[in-house]
Order: structure tokens, then C-alpha cells, then sequence
């Protein structure tokens, strides 16, 4: 056996190197190039179509909240104050429902660069007009004036709805019905009573930025005008009336008969039975009572209004009226009625007029066939 031991200096041999065993991969399919393209193409598509359709959306919304609100014709009035921002604007519209969307008016306004040039001013606008509209006249600094009728024989409830529709607020109202006046007409009104009666019927002309307390005391001031012009005081005074108790009693003639010549004799009747120490009978005071509690109309009614139950004037005037009632109180037609009825049927609009509790039950009987059943 030949046992030789190794040389020094020979190459050793290369062992062999173990093989690569394969990785396996996951179980997917491998997208070609064209199939990768057209699923981002899809991709992108899809996003355009959704970003179109927000797009789109916002663009009919926009459209929508600068329009009209509705289609209603009532006046409003809105005064904006020097130093009223846009914001401050948007929100009074938006109150008064002038303006369907707050941040309609204000993109509006920064779209269009007005936001800085709206004016102070009284505006009457309407619910009827779209933003462009109300913007337009703001930008235009042209305020309004309105001509302001206050129509006789009516209520303060009546009153409100009427100054509501000619675009005062509730809040402004309510301030201007109950704030405290100094005013010569109003001395001797008692202590906590309302303005019943005592905003004087007349068409004014104001400006829109003007306050409906500044009406009421244009109002007063044309009232005493006429009581001092037409000499009505003088005769009040003679009669031991105050303003108060005539413009009470002028009130109830109003309600009573509208005819200038009635409201004489009418006048006539209730100052002999206030002389004579009579109740004054009056259905049209019960009747006002009545509204005001929210109650059944009847002659038996408590209330210290109803005049068929309690003598002498009641606590204050029913409604306002036109100058004719406070001239037949000052100076009433001649004679000594007691009684008097308005007729119905054939004889509606005619007044009858009676001295004896008999005359007057035959004057019903053939004038008031209806309205006295």
C-alpha cells in the first residue's frame, strides 16, 4: 500500500456548492404593462367622474342659494348701520328671511368684489328678490323711503300685524309699543297703560332707516296738532273730559258708526248718558273686551271694558279713529237720544235713533231684524 503524505503546495478541490432551491411566490397573477395601464386609466376616470359630480353639485347648490327665497311680495325693511360688516349683513338677511344661505351671500360678495362696498343705509327689500338683486341695491348706497298708512279703527293687535307687513320686525315693534314717550298728548294717560288708541291714523312718509318709536311720535304730534287746531280741547275741557277719557270715548263713537253725521248723534247719546249717570251700553266695548281675554263675546262678560255691566267710561280707548269721532266728541249733534241702533236687511248702514226705552224697542223691531236676534 502506498501511503504518500499530502504535498505542501496542491490546490485543494472545490467542494461542491449545494443548489438554489427556488422561492415560491405567492399565489397572484402578474398584470402586464398594457393591463396596469388601463386600470389606472380606469382609476383615474372614475375620480374624474367623482370630482365632476361634487363639481357639479356644488355648482347647482350655488345656484340655488343666491336665488330667491320664494315667491312672496312682502316689504321688509333692513337698515344696515355704518361699520356693518358683510358677515354681519348676510346674518340679518338670513333673519329676515331675505337670503336662503349665509356663505352663499359671502362667496357672492368675494366672487364679485362687493364685500367692501355695501352702504349704510334703510333698504325694503323682499323675499322675492335673489342676492344679486339685494347686493346690487346695497352696492348703490340708494335708501328708501316708504309711505306708511295707518288706517282708523283698529287695535294695537290689528296695528302690529299691519306695521309687521309693512317690514318692521316683532322685536322692533314690541320696543316701540311699549317704550316710555314724553309727550303732551300721552299726560293723562294712566300710569301702565298701552297706546290703544293713540297712534293717529294717517299716511306718512319716512326713511326706511328710521325707527317705528320715531313714527308713533310723529304720530302723537299730529294728534295734539289737530286737538289744538280744531279748538277740541277747549271743548273736551268744557265737558270735564281729559285727552284720555274723549279719545276713550271717541273710540267706542268709531267702533260705534263711521258716518260723521251719525257719529255726532252718537257722540250725543253717550255724553247725555254719562250726564245722566247711565250705563253707556255699548256692544262694541264688550265685544273688544272679549278679544283681548280670548273669550266668548257676550253682554255678560266681566270685564271692567264691558260698558253694559259696569257705568261710567272704561279704563281706556278701544281702537284709534279718524278725526270725524274726535270732533263729535268735542262738538256733538243736538237733542236728548238715549238709544240708538243700527239697522240690517233694507236698512243696513242707517242708523236709528230713540229717546224712550219703547221707541227704541220698536226700532229694532222694524230696523234690526237679524243683527239685535
Amino acid at each position: 500500500m502506498d501511503i504518500r503524505p499530502p504535498r505542501p503546495n496542491a490546490a485543494r478541490e472545490k467542494m461542491p456548492e449545494p443548489p438554489i432551491k427556488p422561492v415560491p411566490l405567492e399565489n397572484k397573477p402578474v398584470l402586464s404593462t398594457s393591463k396596469r395601464r388601463k386600470t389606472l386609466t380606469l382609476t383615474l376616470a372614475g375620480l374624474a367622474v367623482v370630482l365632476l359630480g361634487a363639481t357639479t353639485s356644488t355648482a347647482l347648490w350655488y345656484s340655488w342659494a343666491i336665488g330667491a327665497p320664494s315667491d312672496e311680495e312682502r316689504q321688509v325693511r333692513v337698515v344696515v348701520e355704518p361699520g356693518d360688516t358683510a358677515t354681519g349683513i348676510a346674518e340679518t338677511l338670513h333673519e329676515h328671511d331675505l337670503i336662503r344661505s349665509k356663505l352663499a351671500f359671502n362667496v357672492y360678495t368675494q366672487l364679485t368684489g362687493t364685500r367692501s362696498k355695501l352702504q349704510a343705509g334703510g333698504y325694503v327689500l323682499s323675499p322675492n328678490q335673489d342676492v344679486s338683486s339685494i347686493v346690487d341695491h346695497m352696492v348703490s348706497g340708494e335708501t328708501d323711503e316708504i309711505d306708511l298708512t295707518i288706517p282708523p279703527g283698529l287695535t294695537l293687535d290689528e296695528l302690529r300685524k299691519s306695521f309687521f307687513a309693512d317690514g318692521f320686525s316683532e322685536a322692533e315693534i314690541d320696543q316701540a309699543f311699549t317704550a316710555s314717550y314724553d309727550h303732551p298728548l300721552l299726560a293723562s294717560r294712566p300710569a301702565g297703560a298701552d297706546l290703544e288708541g293713540y297712534i293717529y291714523p294717517e299716511t306718512y312718509r319716512m326713511n326706511a332707516n328710521q325707527t317705528l318709536g320715531e313714527l308713533l311720535e310723529r304720530s302723537f304730534d299730529e294728534f295734539y296738532r289737530v286737538l289744538e287746531e280744531k279748538k277740541y280741547l277747549e271743548e273736551y275741557q268744557k265737558r270735564g273730559l281729559s285727552i284720555h277719557q274723549a279719545v276713550t270715548l271717541a273710540s267706542i263713537v268709531q267702533k260705534e258708526v263711521t258716518n260723521p253725521t251719525d257719529q255726532k248723534q252718537v257722540a250725543q247719546v253717550f255724553l247725555k248718558r254719562l250726564n245722566d249717570g247711565m250705563m253707556l251700553g255699548s256692544d262694541v266695548t264688550f265685544i273688544y273686551a272679549a278679544e283681548q281675554m280670548g273669550a266668548e263675546a257676550t253682554p255678560g262678560l266681566d270685564s271692567p271694558y264691558n260698558t253694559r255691566k259696569v257705568s261710567g267710561l272704561p279704563p281706556g280707548p278701544i281702537a284709534n279713529m279718524n278725526p270725524s269721532a274726535l270732533e263729535a266728541v268735542a262738538f256733538p249733534a243736538g237733542g236728548d237720544y238715549l238709544y240708538f241702533v243700527a239697522g240690517d236687511g233694507p236698512d243696513a248702514g242707517k242708523t236709528f235713533f230713540a229717546r224712550t226705552e219703547a221707541e227704541h224697542e220698536a226700532n229694532i223691531t222694524a230696523h234690526c231684524r237679524t243683527l239685535c236676534n
